[in-house]
């Protein structure tokens, strides 16, 4: 006959409440269920497991020096099992995520906070990122799953919308388009040193979506690989650029933002997750968690 954690549970029961009516209780099930367990495991043994008088139930000398060991195995495996109930439903693991700085800056901080209350025993790894470096690294299985932009014919990802960033034109406090809180048209910017971006970005091809604009937009004075450097060129009045709003801090007080019209122009950020893999449960937690965070700020699609 095989030991089952029945008859070991059965035992370690017993041996602490010193009787198979009380190991019953403590076990919920039968006082016959324990001593057929107990007697199942005597026999499989070969040994006698208890000593019983009339009014007193001990241990064995033999059966009390395998007592501890048995009760550290069955207290690492509860331990285990319990560990991997809060992994299946969500509430412990670890997340690995890769984000566009915009996101990094604006939502995450808030968005984490939220959530490590929400899930203490869930560690969070992030990486910022340009649109196609996160991509990368959530096709390479360097994390979980990414924040970024719409993606065109990416094998092997799925693309999930979150949201829509709206373009606006970003400028310095005291540069002349920043006199007025009414929306621009791209016409408004044309003669101005234009800041850009290079190819590898989200940004530049949403930018190569416009049509009948300015020269300086299509040719612009300087590219760039990052927000943050844009932001730096715009800080110290060297020119303009056409930014999505998430991009600029709401506190920033150097710079102002004015939307852009004439056409309006959105930069769609969604979840990039592996093709054909499905998120683990605090990652998917995580994923619900953004997604409530996201919803009374930013204007879905």
């Amino acid at each position: 006959m095989k030991i089952t954690l029945t008859h070991l549970r059965a035992f370690v029961a017993v041996s602490r409440e010193g009787s198979f009516t009380r190991a019953a209780k403590v076990l919920d099930t039968s006082q016959p269920s324990v001593t057929t367990a107990i007697k199942q495991l005597e026999e499989a043994l070969d040994l006698t497991l208890f000593d019983r008088t009339t009014k007193v139930l001990r241990l064995t000398e033999a059966s009390a020096m395998f007592l501890p060991g048995i009760e550290r195995l069955l207290h690492e495996l509860d331990s285990t099992l319990s560990d991997f109930r809060s992994v299946a439903d969500g509430t412990q693991g670890r997340v690995a995520v890769a984000v566009l700085p915009s996101i990094a800056t604006n939502v995450l901080p808030e968005a984490i906070r939220t959530f490590s209350a929400a899930f203490p025993k869930i560690r969070m790894s992030l990486r910022d990122d340009n649109s196609t470096g996160v991509r990368e690294r959530v096709l390479n299985g360097e994390v979980d799953l990414g924040v970024a932009g719409r993606m065109e014919d990416y094998d092997g990802l799925e693309f999930e919308p979150l949201l829509r960033d709206p373009f606006g034109a970003v400028v310095h406090k005291t540069h002349p388009l920043a006199q007025d809180s009414r929306p621009l048209g791209w016409t408004d910017l044309d003669g101005y040193p234009f800041i850009s971006f290079a190819s590898d970005t989200g940004i530049r091809p949403i930018l190569g979506t416009l049509r009948d604009v300015p020269d300086n937009i299509t040719s612009p004075w300087v590219e760039v690989s990052n927000i943050a450097t844009v932001l730096s060129l715009l800080k110290t009045n060297q020119g303009i650029a056409a930014l999505p709003q998430m991009s600029v801090n709401p506190i920033e007080n150097d710079v102002v933002f004015r939307t852009l019209l004439n056409p309006p122009l959105f930069r769609e950020l969604g979840l990039i997750t592996r093709k054909g893999r499905s998120l683990a449960p605090a990652a998917r937690n995580f994923v619900d968690h953004l997604n409530a965070a996201l919803r009374p700020q930013w204007a879905r699609g």
